[in-house]
């Protein structure tokens, strides 16, 4: 039976797992060593949660989902800004609270349970005799570089640059936006956390990241400062949306996100929870959704399993399926945004399409359903008025006819038969879902320019093999200036609709 539970770092998965177990049961010790002394140094600003998430903690402990309930900021829509005009893509799903504010409550409710909290101080493994060591100490965990063999540790960094930023305002609307300034390009994704500030993320991609001179001053700047120089360039850049004020900042400084894959997550009676266990790109406002989540399934197998062995192993068979399917969720995201700047001439209808379906979590039809007249207006660049009825949307998209210069087609979606009877075409296998990396680019520069034929991506049917095609299928698309097609089974036909409406391929061949 697990007894004593030591937890190294006080951030939202510690707190919240250290407070379920005791909740759970009363007689386990349990110690959170944090290296700050408090909420107020904490890293960031504001975080998001889902109406999932909520729902989750509320059933795990109903007391302390009210009250982050009552402390997050609601009631704010999400807007995609074009060059040239804008379009809200829903209302308020979300909740967003500051994470000082959230650590302060989260802190709070585990010491109202007994949880002994010491900060200050840094903790490690071998200075613990507990029954079980949980290390919740982040993407850049001590533990877990520690053990990094025995837990099959791979990272990988993401293409572009990103700063976490504040303003001392709720924006209107969360929103996205880019600013271009020569061949430099800055987005903002920014979002309301309380009625005074707002979270601002800006990404830049490496372009901008040189063009700008924003290499030259983050190598200026030591280790663990703000990189004011840079802040100052992004108040200019952003001046209207911040409304002639300041960035707010906190250690603010360029980072790439780190992808993160491990083969275990626990070693002997040490477990990893959080982003020190995985991570999931922040497009998808993932990180403490996914940290909260793991808390509640690490409390209910340490408490309703007999030996520890038995209660990491449950609590991994738990939550490595939802986990590994949210973060290709959130790669596909992050691939979008990393190359934004290939889409950023389309109008903000097409933009929102391509955007919302970004992940392949929701369809076209899903989003018709919510933003009917927005996506009739951008399936305009297909040819044609798209029906008033969404029941036919579908089926529209899939009958309109190619008429490109380097290819006819009566339809989008054809048999292959059809497509050898009306042109020749260049076909290439792709199973990589890596479709910014090494392997596409040297694929792309083997198509040798626009004047080829058309391009048909073929694969397996699995789901990840089809996702993967559909994503290259639009580099090449953006890139090559030929017409590109993938193959998909028959009945993914909303598949097939989603992929043409979202500009991700041109036509779709059926096996």
């Amino acid at each position: 039976m697990t007894r004593r539970v030591e937890i190294i770092g006080g951030g939202p998965a510690g707190l919240y797992a250290a407070r379920l177990l005791r909740l759970k049961d009363p007689r386990i010790e349990v110690v959170v060593h944090e290296r700050m002394e408090g909420s107020a140094q904490t890293f960031g600003f504001g975080v998001g949660l889902t109406e999932s998430t909520m729902r989750n903690l509320e059933s795990a402990d109903p007391e302390t989902a009210d009250l982050v309930r009552r402390a997050s900021y609601v009631g704010h829509s999400l807007e995609l800004k074009g060059r040239a005009d804008t379009v809200t893509l829903h209302g308020a799903r979300n909740l967003a609270i500051g994470r000082a504010r959230l650590l302060d409550i989260l802190g709070d409710a585990a010491a109202a349970v007994g949880v002994e909290l010491r900060t200050g101080v840094s903790a490690g493994v071998a200075s613990t005799d507990a029954d079980v060591v949980v290390a919740a100490d982040g993407v850049r965990s001590a533990t877990r570089e520690k053990y990094a063999a025995e837990f099959g540790v791979r990272a990988a960094l993401g293409r572009s640059r990103f700063v976490w930023c504040g303003a001392d305002f709720a924006v209107d609307s969360a929103f996205f936006s880019a600013v271009e300034q020569g061949d430099s390009m800055f987005v903002a994704h920014a979002y309301p956390y309380a009625v005074d500030r707002s979270t601002f993320l800006i990404e830049i991609d490496d372009v901008t990241w040189r063009s700008s001179g924003l290499d030259e001053l983050d190598a200026s700047v030591p280790w663990g400062e703000t990189d004011h120089a840079s802040v100052a360039l992004l108040e200019r850049a952003f001046a209207s949306e911040l409304r002639g004020g300041p960035l707010l900042t906190n250690r603010t400084r360029w980072s790439r996100f780190t992808n993160l894959t491990l083969d275990r997550w626990s070693v002997g009676n040490i477990v990893l929870l959080g982003d020190a266990a995985h991570t999931a790109h922040y497009t998808l406002g993932s990180g403490t959704k996914l940290a909260l989540e793991d808390a509640i399934a690490l409390a209910d197998a340490l408490t309703g399993e007999a030996s520890v062995p038995e209660a990491l192993t449950a609590y991994e068979q738990t939550r490595r399926p939802p986990v590994e399917r949210f973060k290709k969720l959130a790669h596909r995201s992050q691939a979008w945004w990393d190359s934004y700047r290939v889409r950023a001439s389309w109008s903000a209808e097409q933009l929102a399409v391509s955007y919302m379906t970004r992940s392949g979590n929701l369809s076209l039809a899903d989003y018709a359903a919510e933003q009917p007249e927005s996506a009739r207006r951008a399936l305009a660049s297909l040819g044609g008025q798209a029906p008033a009825r969404l029941d036919d949307l579908e089926s529209w998209v899939l009958a309109r006819p190619v008429r490109d210069p380097g290819l006819t087609l009566p339809a989008r979606v054809v048999s292959r038969r059809a497509l050898n009877a009306a042109t020749a075409v260049h076909e290439l296998t792709w199973t990589d879902s890596e479709i910014w990396g090494d392997a596409a680019d040297a694929a792309l520069g083997l198509l040798g320019g626009t004047s080829g034929p058309p391009i048909l991506l073929t694969g397996p049917s699995d789901p990840d093999a089809i996702a993967a095609r559909i994503d290259m299928s639009e580099r090449l698309r953006l890139q090559s200036g030929r017409p590109v097609g993938v193959a998909l089974p028959e009945r993914q036909r909303s598949l097939a609709a989603t992929a043409i409406a979202a500009g991700r391929a041109d036509f779709v061949v059926t096996r």
